[in-house]
């Protein structure tokens, strides 16, 4: 289930504060719409960020979100998504992070669902940057049956077992600058793959890969970004750990566009469309699912 905005990617690009110590907040929400579905209505989504930075060398993020989601069955889920991720830029032109993400869903598969996260990245501010980010999920309550036979004395016995879900997840990146920001604005272009690989096939196989290309243009007070992918994933893990896809769905393809406005030095708005087309459980059709979504964002 997705929870937060694609405009988070570049939230902080320009946000002011040069102080050992920064604080920033955001507010964000959004309306989906499921299109096409066999399954679901209506939903939308809504929670708060936060980031603190202590001595440009370390920082800390995290965030509280909360998803509902109606059935046309009349059923609904309603999710809570608690993140925090730890960033250190101790080492000059390079940053590592790791974190934490959990779940708790009325979507009994994936409830107290667990996702550990991390990576590395090298930059060269404002010129290039590369990096690979890593993630494992771990859904204790997704019942996959598992049929073993084997024999005894010339006899033969079949027991059934079940046990949970382990998605492991790598995202290899390259992204660089062009342009020049204070007179016709900068572009930063980023290609980003996916590999993610399940402990068992759950409906849709067992391996995955896609790849995502991300477009962001500043000038002046105004970011714009474009982002868009293609091939296949399921129970992805995005967006530095603070989305997570957990229904059992297979997505094909998706895209999305936000325009970003900085109000001042300590205060910006966001938005944007985003749409997913996915095939879910049971259902031959695609469906796709559109999200507006809208932020506002602080520094304190």
């Amino acid at each position: 289930m997705k929870k937060l905005l694609p405009a988070v990617l570049m939230i902080f690009t320009f946000a002011y504060g040069t102080e050992s110590v920064r604080f920033d907040a955001m507010m964000y929400g959004g309306s989906i719409n499921y299109s096409n579905s066999d399954v679901k209505d209506y939903g939308y989504y809504l929670g708060l960020y936060g980031y603190f930075g202590l001595d440009s060398q370390h920082s800390l993020e995290g965030s509280i979100g909360y998803t509902y989601i109606e059935y046309l069955n009349g059923s609904d889920i309603n999710q809570f998504d608690y993140t925090a991720l730890y960033t250190n830029y101790s080492i000059p032109e390079t940053k590592i992070k790791v974190g934490i993400h959990y779940i708790d869903s009325d979507d009994k598969a994936t409830d107290n669902g667990i996702v550990l996260f991390g990576g590395g990245e090298v930059y060269e501010p404002y010129k290039k940057n590369a990096g690979v980010d890593f993630a494992y999920s771990y859904y204790r309550d997704y019942n996959v049956a598992k049929t073993s036979t084997y024999s005894f004395m010339r006899r033969g016995f079949t027991s059934t077992t079940s046990s949970g879900l382990s998605v492991f997840q790598i995202s290899p990146k390259f992204g660089f600058y062009i342009g020049d920001y204070y007179n016709y604005g900068s572009f930063y272009f980023e290609t980003r793959g996916y590999y993610i690989r399940l402990s068992d096939d759950v409906a849709f196989g067992k391996n995955f890969f896609s790849v995502e290309q991300n477009l962001s243009y500043f000038y002046k007070n105004f970011v714009l970004n474009l982002s868009g992918w293609i091939g296949e994933q399921t129970f992805a893990v995005k967006k530095d750990g603070f989305v997570v896809y957990n229904l059992s769905e297979k997505y094909k393809s998706g895209f999305s566009a936000s325009i970003k406005y900085i109000m001042d030095e300590r205060s910006s708005i966001t938005a944007g469309v985003s749409q997913d087309r996915f095939k879910e459980v049971g259902s031959a059709k695609t469906t796709r699912a559109t999200t507006l979504f809208f932020t506002f964002g602080a520094t304190f």
